[in-house]
């Protein structure tokens, strides 16, 4: 049955395909916004915690020519600026049009399934590219990205789109698409500074490059980096302006190391691997007696850098638990509905996607194939971002356009022999 349909799927024209899997992407999360949320209205602390108060209260304060400050006259780098600076924008057509706000994340949402299955096309057959495609429609953690105020459902998008161009130029050698791809990475890091890992697993890609000769290796890495520093560089700019010191993206790098190695984390059964506020950590009374934001900063990274030189002996522990984070449903929410529909919505596409990872390293070499090598350098980079800070589902499901070619592998691995069967 399923089989039947993906070969119907694959004889609709392309761009018929990308034109229906965005409007059922579309209509389905608008759906789910309108069911879940006041669309009027901001949804509050709730569904996503401080972080989305922190977003909207910056975007406000952009558009309303307060700058980029959560309290006026105090202007931060605390946040990265990818998501407000796109909240602000919306606010700058619509101020508090929350409406419009839900719109543009269900916009994105539907955008990033259509680039699911455009990455996937320069990486598997046509029919699995458009199994990907589909399960990115339907998959339940990216869908709830578009009904919360975080950065992850724009992050997602741009990561995509990084990808695609970045693919797209090892099959072309086009520069002007490479450039592109590193803008477009930039962009990726200024929504969650894990972005700038990403960058250095393209690079290892290029390398892999049939023909890919020093020098040529050398000008297509500036090319790349010259492409994310564009976007880059002028926030580090504002940030020296504003801090007198360099502070490339945001500047709580500190609060969440030191929130993520600790006792608690290694102890407290409903935090381990997790994260916690450095307000229930010993030292609270150093980092509060430190003058400015950076200084803050610098005190919360010592901590958790002291913590871990101190239990060195536990860490494989605490990155089982950080890993295990990582994989398993979102687990920290108190709602038995949500947690039904997490592991409900969740748990076949984590087996699918373990499964896809497995098939494409044993039956794809990566030495062999630049554009595999990226893909997969860049969940190792996010599990390495995992590893250094915490484990968390958001972090999981950013890469959803990843897991989703993993998951169609796996699926259509699946499919054959039952076709064959017939």
């Amino acid at each position: 049955m399923i089989a039947r349909s993906v070969a119907g799927i694959v004889r609709i024209p392309p761009r018929n395909y990308c034109i229906a899997v965005f409007l059922i992407a579309l209509l389905l999360r608008f759906g789910v916004a309108a069911a879940l949320r006041d669309t009027a209205t901001f949804h509050g602390p709730g569904p996503a915690g401080a972080d989305a108060v922190e977003f909207n209260t910056l975007a406000l304060n952009l558009a309303s020519g307060n700058g980029y400050a959560i309290v006026p006259g105090h202007p931060t780098s605390f946040r990265a600026p990818g998501f407000p600076l796109f909240l602000a924008a919306l606010y700058a057509v619509s101020y508090e049009n929350y409406r419009l706000v839900y719109l543009a994340l269900c916009l994105l949402g539907a955008l990033t399934c259509v680039l699911t299955y455009a990455v996937a096309r320069r990486l598997v057959p046509e029919d699995i590219a458009r199994l990907a495609g589909l399960l990115a429609v339907v998959y339940l953690p990216h869908i709830y990205f578009s009904t919360v105020f975080l950065s992850e459902i724009l992050f997602t998008f741009c990561l995509a789109l990084a990808l695609w161009f970045f693919l797209l130029s090892l099959q072309r050698g086009s520069a002007v698409l490479l450039a592109a791809a590193g803008a477009m990475m930039g962009a990726v890091a200024l929504c969650r500074p894990v972005g700038l890992l990403f960058l250095p697993a393209l690079g290892i890609a290029l390398w892999r490059v049939p023909g890919m000769t020093l020098p040529r290796l050398a000008a297509r890495a500036a090319v790349l980096a010259a492409g994310a520093l564009v976007l880059l560089a002028p926030w580090a700019v504002r940030n020296y302006d504003v801090h007198g010191r360099l502070v490339l993206i945001a500047s709580n790098g500190g609060s969440t190391f030191y929130g993520a190695n600790n006792d608690v984390v290694l102890h407290d059964r409903a935090y381990l691997g997790s994260w916690i506020s450095t307000l229930h950590l010993p030292g609270r009374a150093l980092i509060d007696s430190m003058p400015d934001e950076i200084s803050h900063d610098a005190m919360e990274w010592r901590l958790g850098k002291q913590w871990v030189r101190d239990h060195l002996a536990q860490m494989p522990l605490l990155s089982v638990y950080k890993l295990a984070r990582y994989w398993l449903p979102d687990l920290s929410s108190g709602n038995r509905k949500f947690l039904l529909m997490q592991a409900v919505g969740y748990t076949p596409f984590a087996i699918l996607s373990v499964c896809g990872l497995v098939i494409a390293l044993r039956r794809i070499p990566p030495a062999k194939n630049p554009g595999w090598l990226a893909v997969h350098g860049i969940l190792a980079a996010n599990l390495l971002n995992a590893l250094l800070f915490y484990g968390s589902p958001r972090f999981r499901d950013s890469l959803t356009p990843i897991l989703m070619v993993y998951a169609a592998l796996a699926l259509a691995a699946w499919m054959r022999p039952a076709r064959q069967a017939r």
